[in-house]
């Protein structure tokens, strides 16, 4: 029993060694939106490092959910290249193709409104 207890710090070590630093990833389900970012402002957020707003429009022959988001950019956003490769919200541009997935709350309105959770630009 003794050894068991022992073994139980290292294989915890292990496992935690497993997961994503961060813990946010891409998820698995298809993007909310397709487009291109039309507008990036960054604001001078004194509560969150990092905060922007993105205006994302759909390109003509691409499906998407909706055609134009506003969305809310900030350090719990994951942003990564198509490759994989994390990015920092300095490395978004204007005119890049991006997929974003919303959180829970939208606004429906027009254009949407949401946190993005997750962003994968392509180019």
């Amino acid at each position: 029993m003794r050894r068991f207890i022992s073994i139980l710090p290292v294989v915890a070590l292990l496992l935690a060694g497993c997961q994503a630093q961060d813990g946010s990833q891409i998820p698995s389900t298809q993007p909310d939106m397709r487009g291109n970012i039309i507008s990036l402002k960054k604001t001078n957020s004194k509560k969150k490092a990092g905060v922007a707003i993105l205006l994302v429009e759909s390109v003509e022959g691409v499906q998407t959910n909706h055609t134009k988001a506003t969305l809310r950019i900030d350090g719990d956003t994951h942003i990564e290249g198509i490759d994989g490769a994390i990015l920092r919200l300095e490395q978004l541009r204007e005119g890049q193709l991006v997929e974003a997935w919303f959180g829970d709350e939208v606004m429906e309105s027009f254009p949407v409104q949401a946190h993005a959770t997750a962003i994968r630009v392509s180019n």
